[in-house]
């Protein structure tokens, strides 16, 4: 069987459930704790403000949904969220494998999801680390998402533009040069990248331990690094398996069918 584009993107959506199971029970078990931590101290916040600002009742809004419906949507809502990233990452990779080094099929498909992580998810974590809920002030939800798309797209044009580079510097330099040269300019590039981005407008109360928030964001960062490893290893290990297999039909640029 060819390696076709059609036989890539049905490997990495398989990939991409697979991973979004794995992120789902990691959500569960290991961040979830310190999400619930988070509402019970929001809760109790809540219960004593409510008297003050409304004399006569003791009364606190209730969630839309439960707390069950919650956690289990989300768990749905990373399913899915996992399988659209690897069809795009499987998208990518169609496209641009014959342009990568002579690699394994996996080496070409970790590599794209390690460059992915430090791009959309890594990067973004620096600037703007994630908080748990009802720790930021909410009315600056929609500056806060505005900065964080923001800072992705510039990433991806960022890495876009060093890919292009080590191109150009490809067929004039020496490949220890090369990799020094686009090391630094990664370096530099998201490090400006960094400094331009203007600060979260999102304050962090201070009566909210800082252990809770940090806990929260590095385990929130672990399901990413998650994610995209299980992403990488995934889909490198389907498309391994179909060249061992057919070694002679999938050497030729990738058809797309």
């Amino acid at each position: 069987m060819p390696l076709t584009y059609r036989y890539v993107i049905a490997r990495a959506l398989a990939a991409g459930l697979v991973a979004g199971l794995l992120l789902a029970l990691y959500t569960l078990s290991v961040t979830e704790p310190k999400i619930d931590q988070a509402i019970t101290l929001e809760q109790a916040r809540a219960a004593v403000q409510a008297p003050a600002e409304h004399p006569g009742t003791d009364h606190v809004e209730q969630p839309l949904f439960s707390r069950r419906s919650q956690v289990g949507g989300g768990a749905l809502a990373t399913v899915i969220y996992a399988g659209m990233v690897s069809v795009i990452v499987g998208t990518i990779l169609a496209g641009i494998r014959h342009r990568l080094p002579d690699w394994s099929e996996l080496g070409r498909a970790v590599w794209l999801a390690a460059v992915a992580f430090g791009v959309v998810a890594l990067i973004p974590a620096v600037k703007y680390p994630g908080n748990p809920p009802g720790v930021g002030d909410p009315d600056t939800v929609n500056e806060r998402t505005a900065q964080y798309l923001v800072l992705v797209v510039l990433s991806i044009a960022l890495a876009v533009l060093l890919t292009r580079l080590s191109g150009w510097l490809r067929s004039r330099v020496d490949d220890a040069t090369r990799v020094a040269a686009i090391a630094a300019a990664t370096v530099v590039g998201y490090g400006i990248l960094l400094i331009a981005m203007p600060g979260s407008p999102d304050a962090i109360d201070p009566a909210v331990p800082a252990q809770l928030v940090w806990d929260f964001r590095l385990r929130s960062l672990g399901g990413l690094a998650l994610l995209w490893a299980a992403i990488g290893l995934g889909l490198g290990w389907a498309l391994e398996r179909a060249m061992a297999s057919e070694p002679a039909t999938t050497e030729p640029a990738l058809a797309r069918a």
